[in-house]
This record gives C-alpha cells, structure tokens and sequence, in this order.
C-alpha cells in the first residue's frame, strides 16, 4: 500500500522536468523495443557465427529471451532516467533481476528441446540413445531441474533463507510424504515405463477399458486419444499395475470369417469352393502363406460351416479395413461364380391340425 501511494504522490507533483524525464524514458523503452530483434540476433549471431541462414538463428533456444531481455532492459534504464524514488527504484530493481533469472531459465530450457541442434550434440557426447519417448523424458527432465534450480535462487532474491526452507521441509517431511505418495507412485511408474518401454508415442494401446494412441508420456501421466478423438489422461501408477495390449508391436493381424452356406449345397461344390479360396488367397501379396486356413468346419442348424483364417503383414489399422473389405469383394465373387448361395438364419414352424 506504501509503495502506490508513493507512485501517487509522485504523479501529483510532476514538474515540467519530471515530464521531460517520462518522455526520455518512454523514448529509451521504445527503442530499445524496436532494436531488441536487432541486438538479440547479433548476439547469437556471434555464438552462431557458422549459420548463415537468418531463420535457423531465430529459432535457436537463446533468440526469443533475449528479445525480451532488451525489452525489459530498455524498461530497467527507462525507469532509472526518471530518478524514482529508492524504495519504488529498489522494488523494479528486484524485478528486473528476476525476470532475468527467469529468461535465462527460459533460454537454457529451450537447449533442452528434444528437437533442439544442441540437445542433438548433448545426446551425441553423452552417448544418450533411445526412441521419441526415451529422448522427450530425458528433455523434460532437465528442462524441470532447470526451472527448480530457477524457482530457488528466485527465493532466495526476494530474501528467504533457503536453509531454513530445506529445515521446514524437514520438520514436515511426513506430512509431504503422505501427501505426496500418489505424485511419487506415478514418478516411479513414469520411470518404469520409460525404461522398460512397453509402448512409445504413437503406439496404439488397449489399457483396460480404454484403447487410443499414446500422444504424451509425462513424469506422471501419460495421454492416449481414442477413436473418438478424446484425450484420455492415465496415471501411470495405473499402466504398471494394469496389463497393456500394445497392437503397434504386433508383426501381423489375423483375419477369421465364417461362410455358411446353403445345406443342400454338393460335397463336390464344397471342395472346389475350398480349393479356390486357397488359391485366390495364395496369390495375394499380402497374405501370409503359410497360415492360410480354409477348412469344413460344422454342420450347423442354417447351413454348411466354412472357416476362413489366415495372416496378413498388414499392421495399419485403417489399411486393414481396406484389405478385409478387398478380400470380402473377393470371397463373394468367388462364391458368385461357383453358383453357390450363402445360408442366412431360418427356422421351421410346424402347425398342429386340430
């Protein structure tokens, strides 16, 4: 409340020089605005000297906090043309020193973006391999130390003692253990997960009775969209407890169907229908050849049983549908041709003369 009411009661006795001074502090902040592109890019330029391309300079991690750093700075010198008084120049100082921690934060944060150049150089010195989800986890990792590191010397500019916070932690552990036993059960299984890999992103799960796409695999949770386009966020102190149908990892999909046809159909016809369904199926390039599977399976009460079954090295789920829609075209053609009709469920009524 002290501090607005001196920023008040300055603005109640502005003299024609307090007026000069806000003008060449709003002149200083807007150029410093204008150029702050400029002096960001010569900076990182002098680090980047090798790359020519302007684009790939502005997209490196340092370019968009540095921006914002000439910003804050010509804000920083245009509140010190204004001769504030010590206890408001003091608070902006603060500030000021803050958002510096923060943007430098921010810049070494975007070194560690798993599609960065330089996290691409780290992995390669620190012989760090693995898949998306190996490589994000690890990103994240240090991206979170870096802003913990950030958050602490934050504190410890606003005047905490960070000895006495580590000493408060201490007296109420317990309490923030129990507290935080679920946060650490899902740590630990994220941990777990990553090592073990049972599905990386992309992966095509069935947890339970969810099913989707993995899309993002955190310290705690990891997301999958489903058919219906929903993101569904699970624990992951849920997955390892839970068994885990990966169909991504899957070499090969089966295909089964059953043909009944009409009871009075011929032995002969039966035995040539079975002959050139192998055949046809034979001569598909998808088609595994060595399960195919079409046999006289029973007699049922609406017809002639004939099992079709076999592998196709088609793991796209999408693609599937298109072959099985192919073969189905193809089996009724067949059919079709060997003059022989399918049996659809009948039932026989006998009426009882009086």
């Amino acid at each position: 409340m002290k501090f607005i009411n001196e920023i008040i009661e300055m603005f109640k006795n502005l003299s024609l020089e307090n007026i000069i001074d806000i003008g060449i502090g709003l002149a200083i902040i807007v150029i410093f605005k204008i150029f702050s592109s400029l002096f960001a890019y010569i900076i990182v330029k002098m680090f980047k000297f090798k790359i020519k391309d302007k684009k790939k300079i502005k997209e490196t991690g340092f370019y968009k906090p540095l921006k914002t750093f000439f910003v804050l700075l010509g804000v920083y010198i245009g509140a010190i043309s204004l001769n504030l008084p010590k206890d408001i120049f003091s608070i902006v100082t603060k500030l000021f020193k803050i958002c510096i921690i923060l943007l430098a934060a921010k810049g070494f944060a975007n070194l560690f973006d798993s599609s960065s150049e330089t996290f691409g150089k780290i992995r390669e010195k620190l012989h760090i391999d693995g898949t998306d989800t190996t490589i994000n986890f690890f990103s994240k990792t240090a991206k979170a130390l870096i802003y913990i590191v950030a958050a602490f010397i934050v504190i410890a500019e606003f005047g905490y003692d960070l000895s006495g916070l580590v000493t408060g932690l201490g007296i109420s552990s317990v309490v923030i253990a129990l507290a935080a036993q679920d946060v650490a059960k899902s740590i630990l299984a994220g941990l777990s997960i990553i090592s073990d890999r049972p599905f990386d992103i992309g992966d095509y799960i069935e947890v339970g009775t969810y099913a989707g796409t993995v899309e993002d695999i955190t310290f705690r949770t990891t997301r999958i969209r489903d058919i219906n386009n929903q993101i569904i966020v699970l624990p992951n102190s849920f997955l390892t407890t839970t068994s885990i149908i990966n169909g991504t990892k899957r070499e090969k999909r089966r295909y089964d169907l059953l043909l009944t046809l009409e009871l009075n159909t011929t032995l002969e016809k039966v035995a040539n229908l079975t002959e050139n369904i192998k055949l046809a199926l034979n001569t598909n390039p998808h088609v595994l050849k060595e399960n195919i599977r079409v046999l006289f399976d029973t007699i049922s009460a609406d017809g002639i049983d004939l099992s079709v079954s076999f592998y196709t090295d088609i793991i796209d789920y999408e693609e599937f549908l298109k072959f099985k829609e192919e073969v189905n075209y193809m089996l009724l053609e067949i059919i079709k041709q060997a003059n022989i009709e399918l049996a659809y469920p009948s039932q026989s009524i006998y009426l009882k003369k009086e």
